[in-house]
């Protein structure tokens, strides 16, 4: 029998015993069984790790000719980054200016490791601007080439979108399957960090 077939008193009954599955056991001892279960049942995928991220740096002789031409490039040994600093926000419309940022990778494929891109941000637009990247109505979709877009909003302290907190856990402490990191960089913050943040913007 499925949801859709349960009159409102077995629903009711159905919810109430998931609910009494929680109490007998903690969330965090069922989520850690669940990524040992993972860890042992895919070993090669347990195995994964973040590249080192190795620091952008600023191409020296690029000079904008054109209004379109990136403000900037950036490049190190994996990405080429175009930095346009003066895009109008017409997201919020509070005559402000956002940072674009176009990443694309020298090997030309798809590469899109989230990590990556946030240290890219963290890098270019500053580690307490918040950025997101758009996935667009289908009648605008622009799909020319693997580059990515990140729209970045110095002049907001944060988004009204995700969560409140920082919460970043590496492989062994997750509380579900979560790739390993490489290590922190020199001066890193601590990655095992759980805060709370203040809700304004």
């Amino acid at each position: 029998m499925n949801m859709r077939e349960m009159t409102v008193a077995e629903e009711r009954a159905f919810l109430k015993s998931r609910l009494h599955d929680y109490d007998r056991a903690e969330l965090a001892d069922l989520r850690g069984e669940l990524s040992r279960r993972w860890q042992k049942n895919h070993p090669e995928a347990a195995k994964e790790r973040s590249a080192v991220f190795q620091p952008l740096e600023r191409v020296p002789d690029h000079v904008k000719k054109h209004p379109d031409d990136p403000d900037e490039i950036w490049t190190n040994d994996m990405y080429n980054v175009t930095v346009r600093r003066n895009v109008p926000d017409k997201c919020f419309g509070t005559g402000r200016r956002m940072i674009q940022l176009g990443i694309s990778n020298y090997d030309g494929t798809a590469r899109h490791d989230w990590r990556d891109f946030q240290a890219i941000k963290n890098q270019l637009a500053g580690e307490e601007c918040e950025a997101f990247e758009l996935y667009p109505a289908d009648s605008r979709l622009l799909d020319p080439s693997n580059y990515y877009s990140l729209w970045c909003f110095p002049f907001l302290k944060h988004l009204k979108l995700g969560r409140e907190i920082r919460s970043v856990l590496d492989r062994d402490v997750a509380w579900s399957p979560q790739r390993a990191f490489a290590g922190p960089p020199e001066g890193a913050k601590t990655l095992h960090v759980t805060t709370e943040k203040p809700g304004d913007a």
